[in-house]
């Protein structure tokens, strides 16, 4: 199911790096704010996948903003993407 959406990036965090057989890896987690429809089937369970492919994992309960008559519901997201170096 499409449903438009607005995503909005948070500061970036470098969560460390680790070395592998194949070279360093860096592992760099990025949190984003995620706006949908009210209508929009958005859980804690849910992954949102933009129009490039990337897989947005929601964190926590989706909030209905404002509370009475929501306009749209709001969640934070994380995307986790490694960067061989």
């Amino acid at each position: 199911m499409r449903t438009p959406a607005r995503l909005s990036q948070k500061p970036v965090a470098d969560i460390g790096s680790q070395i592998e057989i194949a070279g360093q890896q860096s592992t760099v987690v990025s949190a984003w704010t995620i706006l949908v429809p009210p209508s929009t089937p958005l859980t804690a369970d849910s992954v949102v996948i933009d129009e490039s492919g990337r897989q947005f994992e929601i964190q926590g309960q989706v909030a209905r903003r404002p509370e009475h008559r929501p306009e749209f519901l709001a969640a934070s997201a994380r995307l986790v993407s490694d960067m061989q170096q």
